[in-house]
């Protein structure tokens, strides 16, 4: 499951075995499934039972394979597939190919989960342009949502200033006002350091599974509707 896409039909077969224990079936006796699987799979805190679903777990694990290909590019598994699938792009905007392998397909199927929760740290700001990169921390969306009014190839380092802080009155210029706030809230490193991709629900950086889940259960049940008026922390007491 680290390394592979699992059919969705041995997912689903396995997850048949897990709610026919927990609702007490057997062959010769058939009880009634109370609940829908999607919803025993939420989180206790959401109202459900956190059992897992192994397709978003499996997909989570599997992202875990491209988050190294993006942070040890010298290693022979990113060398191997750089030359074969993306010589002359990066990781993220690598594409399929022609006649593609099982595992490339399986990494870029996991790629799905960092491209929602990946967000550049400004470093060097050579790299990072203000209009297309995923750079302002925000949970939803790490792109901004002030109009364009700068060109559009233009990089982060024009809002910083000379003494290596953010030029406030230009960022309250060009963004609005929940987006410069954003801004004007992000460290600056001290030293110059190259610009980095970080997984943005982890206080280190550093892509953690757990997180991925649910990034993947989001991609999967994007439309639920939720309770009103319960909160998580009712759900946690229950």
């Amino acid at each position: 499951m680290s390394f592979f896409r699992l059919p969705i039909g041995l997912c689903t077969d396995i997850q048949k075995v897990i709610a026919e224990f927990w609702w007490g079936s057997k062959k010769e006796k058939r009880h009634i499934h109370w609940a829908k699987w999607d919803r025993l799979c939420k989180a206790k805190g959401m109202g459900g039972m956190g059992f897992r679903d192994l397709t978003c777990f499996n997909q989570a694990l599997v992202a875990k394979q491209g988050w190294r290909v993006i942070h040890f590019p010298e290693s022979l598994m990113a060398r191997v597939l750089q030359a074969r699938y993306f010589k002359n792009s990066s990781f993220m905007q690598a594409k399929l190919g022609s006649n593609p392998s099982f595992i490339w397909r399986s990494i870029l199927w996991g790629r799905q989960v960092l491209q929602n929760g990946m967000r550049w740290r400004i470093g060097c700001r050579q790299q990072v342009k203000i209009y297309q990169s995923r750079w302002i921390p925000r949970l939803t969306s790490f792109k901004k949502f002030s109009r364009a009014t700068l060109p559009v190839e233009v990089t982060v380092s024009t809002l910083i200033d000379k003494e290596h802080k953010w030029n406030e009155i230009l960022i309250k210029q060009h963004f609005d006002h929940e987006d410069a706030y954003k801004i004007l809230k992000i460290a600056l490193p001290r030293a110059l350091e190259p610009d980095q991709m970080i997984w943005t629900y982890d206080k280190q950086g550093r892509y953690v599974v757990k997180s991925g889940y649910q990034i993947a259960m989001s991609l999967k049940f994007k439309d639920q509707p939720s309770s009103s008026t319960a909160s998580p922390t009712e759900w946690n007491a229950i």
